[in-house]
């Protein structure tokens, strides 16, 4: 594992500069009266503006989850991006596809590296994934992830909440005896404003009882819910986004 870092590497932070010429920061609701403390941040994606947003724009530091293929050689991330998430996921025809990915992918290895990315998979190399995070929150970093299940597509409303960040929460629990704060946050990209939902405790809630799918549920149901607070507060009606 490389050095871990407290802050975002240099080409990230200059390509960031760059992006806040054109991309306006959004309107931030946040209802925690208290500073972040080293924990879990979980978002929905909101298609492909959600993680580029929160870097530019999230009060505080974090370092993201994300598919392992996103730090993987040119060919292989090429083929993620134009295979899966621009056209599976985002629904962007092939020629558009073939043009967004075949830049981006240029410089997006660069990018994450610099985001300090921490690869996800979905077989047993799972547990470096944990480890990892693991060291981060060691060090006082805050961790990204997107928990939503995206096989049919980014959703306005979070249909399903997968349980990576429910582990991830247990692991650190296991090792320390603490319970990781979980900040739950909306973003919507019409809108231009995001809100980051009161903290809440992953084994405060499996000590009531609760399954790991009840918790995954449970926190999808209070993002979906700073939704509607999201939509009230800009007073606005919930509408399928573009």
């Amino acid at each position: 594992m490389k050095k871990i870092r407290t802050e975002y590497g240099w080409f990230f932070k200059f390509v960031m500069r760059i992006v806040k010429i054109f991309k306006k920061k959004p309107t931030i609701y946040n209802l925690n009266d208290e500073a972040f403390e080293t924990g879990i941040i979980i978002s929905n994606h909101s298609a492909a503006s959600g993680p580029m947003t929160l870097a530019l724009y999230f009060p505080t530091f974090f370092v993201p989850w994300g598919t392992h293929e996103m730090k993987e050689n040119y060919c292989k991330r090429w083929k993620y991006l134009y295979h899966i998430f621009y056209q599976q996921k985002l629904g962007y025809n092939k020629f558009k596809s073939f043009l967004i990915v075949t830049l981006f992918a240029i410089i997006s290895r660069m990018l994450y590296n610099g985001m300090q990315l921490i690869q996800t998979y979905g077989d047993l190399r799972l547990v470096r994934t944990i480890k990892n995070s693991i060291a981060h929150l060691e060090k006082g970093n805050k961790i990204l992830i997107f928990p939503e299940d995206s096989e049919t597509g980014y959703h306005e409303k979070n249909l399903k909440y997968n349980e990576g960040f429910i582990f991830l929460s247990q692991s650190y629990y296991k090792k320390y005896q603490l319970d990781l704060p979980i900040y739950p946050v909306y973003y919507h990209k019409r809108l231009k404003a995001l809100i980051i939902g009161k903290k809440e405790y992953v084994n405060e809630l499996l000590e009531k009882g609760m399954t790991r799918e009840e918790v995954a549920e449970h926190f999808k149901d209070v993002t979906n819910n700073l939704a509607d607070q999201l939509f009230d507060l800009e007073g606005k009606q919930l509408t399928k986004e573009p």
